[in-house]
C-alpha cells in the first residue's frame, strides 16, 4: 500500500489517482492553515495550492465532473466530501471512509488531514513536530531538562498571562521553549475569546449558550467524552499558543503517556526515555523480564499509525510496545486495521496495547495460569 508525495512526480503503475489527490490536498490544507489560514485567499494563489487545483481539475474533467472553480470552493469541497467520496474513493484499508480534511465545524486541517503522508513516513505537521522536539533537545543540552521542557509543552499548549504570573511558573523552563508558542491566530478566536475543550485543553468551538448538540461542537481531539463544559478565556490577544503540530502529535497524547509511565513505576519497570527519539520512544525493562521499546501515540488513522510504527523500529531488536489510548484502541476495526497494515515482518515484534493492559504485556506470565487464562 503506497502513497506518494505531493510533489507533483508522475503516478506508479497501480497507486489510485484519487489517493494521491487526497493526499496531494492534506499536504495543501496543511500548508495552507499554516500561513494564510482557510478562510480568505487572493490571486495569485501559493505554488503548491495552484498546482494541486490543477491537477484537481484536470481529475474531475478526465472523470465527467464539474470541477471546482477557485481554490476556495475547493477547500469547501475538503468540508463537504469524505475520503469515500467518488472524487477521492480513497481504498477503506488507507483511511476510514468518514474522513475528511477540513472539520466542518473547526474549520481547521483534521487530525487525519495532519497525520497524512506518503505510507511509512512524517507528513509536514509531524515532521515540523519532529524537527522542533529535535532542536529543542540540542538546546537543552541534558536529558533531564529536556524531560522538563518537554512535559512543560504537553501540560500548556496555552500560555495565559495569569500563568506567566502563577506560583507554578517555571521561568528557566520558559526561556527555552518560548519560541515554540505564537500568537492565538484569529481564526481560533471567538467574539473575543478562547474556547478551550475541558478534556484535552486544546482549542474549541461551541455556540454560546448551555444548550449544543454534538454534531456542532468541535474540539482539536476531535473524539473527547461529550458533556464536558468547555471553558473561555477572554483577551486571547494576551495568551500564547503551541505551534499546532506539537499541540496535535505531543500535547494531545500526553495524558496516555503519564498512564504509562504511572503503570510503569506501579509494576517496577525501569524506563529511558531514548535521545533523539523524535516524538518520545521509552526503553523499558521489568522485573525478570526482558527489554521493550515502548511508544505512546494517539493517532485518528491505524493504518497510517501502523506505517510508522514500522519505518521507525526497522531492524529494531526488542520487541515494540504501541500504547494507545483506550477510546482509540476499541474503536471499531482500529485493532485489526493497524496489525493487517504492519505486514508480517513487522506483526512479529510489535503489539498495539492500552496504558492499563501493560503490566500483562510486561510481566513474565506462569505457564499455568497462561493456559488457564486461553481456555477460560
Amino acid at each position: 500500500m503506497t502513497l506518494q508525495a505531493p510533489d507533483g512526480a508522475p503516478e506508479r503503475p497501480g497507486t489510485h489517482q484519487g489517493s494521491n489527490l487526497f493526499l496531494a490536498w492534506a499536504h495543501v490544507v496543511t500548508l495552507l492553515a499554516e500561513h494564510d489560514g482557510l478562510r480568505s485567499f487572493s490571486l495569485p494563489y501559493p505554488r503548491e495550492a495552484q498546482h494541486a487545483l490543477d491537477r484537481t481539475v484536470l481529475h474531475c474533467l478526465n472523470h465527467g465532473r464539474t470541477p471546482p472553480k477557485s481554490l476556495p470552493e475547493l477547500l469547501s469541497w475538503c468540508t463537504l466530501r469524505n475520503a469515500s467520496d467518488p472524487l477521492f474513493d480513497v481504498p477503506h484499508a488507507l483511511v476510514t471512509p468518514d474522513a475528511r480534511l477540513i472539520h466542518p465545524v473547526g474549520l481547521m486541517p483534521t487530525r487525519t488531514c495532519l497525520e497524512l503522508a506518503p505510507f511509512g513516513r512524517p507528513g509536514r505537521a509531524e515532521q515540523d513536530a519532529l524537527d522542533s522536539l529535535s532542536a529543542l533537545e540540542h538546546r537543552c543540552g541534558s536529558a533531564d531538562r529536556f524531560d522538563r521542557c518537554r512535559r512543560f509543552l504537553a501540560r500548556r499548549p496555552v500560555i495565559s498571562q495569569q500563568d506567566r504570573f502563577g506560583r507554578a511558573w517555571e521561568p528557566v523552563t520558559w526561556n527555552k521553549v518560548r519560541e515554540l508558542y505564537e500568537p492565538v491566530p484569529e481564526a481560533l478566536w471567538d467574539r473575543g475569546t478562547l474556547t478551550l475543550c475541558g478534556t484535552c485543553g486544546l482549542p474549541a468551538r461551541a455556540p454560546r449558550g448551555e444548550r449544543h448538540s454534538g454534531t456542532d461542537t468541535w474540539c482539536e481531539g476531535e473524539d473527547c467524552p461529550r458533556g464536558i463544559p468547555f471553558r473561555r478565556l477572554r483577551k486571547p490577544g494576551q495568551c500564547l499558543i503551541l505551534r499546532r503540530s506539537l499541540r496535535v502529535f505531543l500535547t494531545l497524547p500526553s495524558r496516555t503517556e503519564q498512564e504509562v509511565l504511572d503503570e510503569l513505576t506501579r509494576i517496577g519497570a525501569g524506563n529511558t526515555l531514548l535521545p533523539d527519539s523524535g516524538l518520545g520512544t521509552y526503553h523499558v525493562t521489568a522485573p525478570g523480564s526482558r527489554s521493550w521499546y515502548v511508544q505512546v501515540h494517539d493517532r485518528w488513522q491505524p493504518t497510517l499509525l501502523a506505517g510508522r510504527v514500522s519505518e521507525s523500529f526497522a531492524g529494531a531488536v526488542d520487541p515494540v510496545l504501541v500504547v494507545v489510548p483506550r477510546r482509540a484502541a476499541d474503536r471499531a476495526g482500529y485493532r485489526a486495521a493497524f496489525e493487517t497494515a504492519l505486514g508480517e515482518e513487522s506483526r512479529a515484534r510489535v503489539t498495539l496495547t492500552t496504558s492499563d493492559d501493560l503490566e500483562r504485556h510486561l510481566r513474565p506470565q506462569d505457564p499455568t495460569r497462561e493456559a488457564e487464562e486461553e481456555h477460560a
